[in-house]
């Protein structure tokens, strides 16, 4: 009877198996995962008439179009002049009424949030906002 020794056999691992185990699993992903441009959610949103109507009344409105433009009584700002503008609304605006945000679809969020952010450290608690669409 022959004994083999350590150094006369030497332990391999068959390496191609789990290659083609690998390659199996690639395609069964790349085959099962979505591949699309669109991922976005669609929603119904609901629609009210009433809403939309008591805010056309409304004379606190402030509107943020897309070019970083905001009209407030029919005067044009810039967004860079945040502070100054901030400062006539608290002059000009009473704190117990409704504010409300005209923002067009595009504008940037971030001018939402800083115009919000003001708004409410000056003591405005009651700011809404509506989707803006020019009426011209």
């Amino acid at each position: 009877m022959k004994f083999y020794d350590d150094k006369e056999r030497a332990l391999s691992i068959e390496i191609t198996p789990l290659i083609d185990i690998v390659f199996l699993l690639v395609i069964f992903f790349v085959v099962t995962s979505k591949i699309e441009t669109n991922q976005y959610l669609t929603l119904d949103l609901p629609e009210t008439e009433s809403f939309s109507s008591s805010l056309s009344n409304n004379s606190q409105n402030i509107i943020l179009l897309e070019s970083g433009v905001l009209v407030i009584n029919n005067q044009e700002f810039s967004m860079t002049q945040i502070d100054k503008l901030m400062a006539g609304v608290a002059a000009t605006f009473s704190k117990s009424e409704v504010v409300v945000l005209s923002i067009e679809s595009k504008a940037y969020h971030e001018w939402v949030i800083s115009l919000m952010d003001g708004l409410q450290q000056l003591g405005f608690q009651n700011i809404q906002i509506k989707t803006y669409t020019d009426q011209s």
